[in-house]
């Protein structure tokens, strides 16, 4: 039902049936479209592997693979089906996530200059998310769900063998049990384990009823995991409080370190707020995160926020000048300060905040640029798209950041015949005299307001 009322949504928005012409993106041209996301480059900068999905139309969902290629770009090549790639901090492997002969996502790792098969890690009932390496290369920590035995208290008989009766009714007993693009969520709490890099017996780091990642109103939306360099420490977001259930917590997130040997659990930030996405300093000294104290308007921007790891002073603004969000994080290889991004006016660009609070703009453009990671010799890659360009693969040097190379081309082919609209920025008034921006095209309008405070 969910796909119908997509595909329903997208024929309004790309073209109504009666009127579609050789020249426009139709539903048929987008069911071949491409999705190229996640790059990430080796320690060294010198390939970089991403997920390519395309849409499965036979079984109706998008299917992905990861590719892989030099660094600029050229020698593109499939590497093995899957998702979500991290490489080893050597830069010899590469551990990704994706389905076995069951059909259930599982942890597996790829040599990348070995011929063989990837190895699969785990034997997992429940997917994994988050997958991160140690610094030594020795361990994969990630997150996956606990389940939570719900019994229904009504004794029904025992089906005959071969039987085809309705399946027994579902105990709902949160009111949050249905996410999108996901449907009925089981009963469970997201827990955070370690795994050997060469195999072996996930070993559970958290327990109890609250969630590693944070929440919105019990909903899932994916946790952030950091090492400390020694590798004695994972860095993680969440909510850890018993007083409040899962299911009430509207926007909470706290910051917490747990000791990988002992589980021992301490909680890094104190004041009531929604802190989250933490990245460890490369010497181990410092952790930078995004959030906001506790407040009772519907919105409010996410500051860059940087803290002692071992909390001796308290969390100190980065970004208390910038009005706008703050998300993907990334120290710069001599720990000097943190390249994120923000949206403005319709665009995304990169930034940088010195560990000193001083902030600059780094990358510059109308496009939405999403930062994906960054090498130790200071080469970044990630996704760009613009109103005439779908998503691609970009690399820039962080000592160059004006020379943004476009690596991947998935859709030209697509769009060899198709003629976009003209795309042209408008500005008007409000009524209390607030600036909103607006953008209309030669063949369809669409207005997106937005407030500029």
């Amino acid at each position: 039902m969910r796909r119908a009322v997509f595909y329903l949504l997208l024929l309004l928005v790309i073209a109504p049936a009666s009127r579609a012409q050789s020249d426009r993106l139709t539903l048929e041209r987008y069911l071949e479209w491409e999705d190229v996301n996640d790059p990430q480059i080796s320690p060294d900068g010198r390939r970089i592997v991403f997920t390519r999905r395309w849409v499965d139309k036979q079984k109706d969902r998008w299917q992905s693979a990861l590719w892989i290629m030099n660094a600029d770009g050229s020698q593109q090549r499939f590497l093995v089906e899957g998702s979500s790639p991290r490489w080893s901090p050597d830069g010899t492997r590469i551990a990704f996530i994706a389905e076995d002969e069951n059909g259930r996502p599982q942890i597996f790792v790829k040599w990348v200059d070995l011929p063989e098969l990837p190895t699969q890690l785990t034997h997992l009932t429940e997917a994994p998310g988050s997958i991160t390496w140690s610094p030594d290369g020795r361990m994969i920590a990630f997150t996956m769900n606990v389940p939570v035995e719900v019994r229904w208290n009504v004794e029904l008989p025992k089906a005959p063998e071969g039987a085809t009766w309705t399946r027994p009714p579902r105990l709902v007993r949160r009111l949050h049990y249905r996410a999108d693009r996901q449907g009925f969520m089981e009963e469970a709490y997201t827990h955070l384990f370690v795994i050997p890099a060469e195999g072996g017996t996930p070993r559970q780091l958290t327990e109890g009823t609250w969630h590693v990642g944070p929440r919105f109103d019990g909903l899932p939306t994916g946790a952030t995991l950091s090492w400390t360099p020694d590798g004695r420490t994972i860095v993680f977001d969440g909510f850890k409080a018993s007083a409040d259930p899962v299911d009430r917590n509207y926007r909470n997130a706290h910051l917490y370190a747990v000791d990988v040997a002992t589980r021992q659990l301490r909680q890094l930030t104190r004041e009531p707020g929604r802190w989250t996405q933490p990245a460890v300093s490369p010497d181990g000294r410092w952790v930078v995160f995004t959030g906001y104290a506790e407040t009772r308007q519907t919105y409010h921007a996410a500051d860059l926020w940087l803290m002692p790891l071992d909390g001796s002073t308290a969390p100190r603004n980065l970004t208390r000048t910038l009005d706008r969000d703050v998300g993907n994080l990334y120290w710069a290889p001599d720990g000097s300060g943190v390249y994120f991004t923000i949206d403005d006016r319709g665009t995304r660009n990169v930034y940088f905040a010195s560990v000193r609070g001083e902030v600059r703009q780094v990358t510059r453009g109308v496009h939405m640029l999403t930062l994906s990671s960054i090498s130790r010799n200071g080469i970044a890659v990630g996704v760009r798209t613009s109103y005439h360009e779908p998503n691609d693969v970009v690399r820039f040097m962080l000592s160059r950041p004006d020379q943004i190379e476009r690596l991947t081309a998935v859709n030209d082919d697509v769009l060899q015949d198709v003629k976009p609209g003209e795309v042209e920025e408008i500005w008007y008034a409000s009524r209390d005299g607030t600036r909103i921006q607006a953008g209309s095209s030669s063949r369809r309008t669409s207005i997106r307001p937005r407030s500029i405070r």
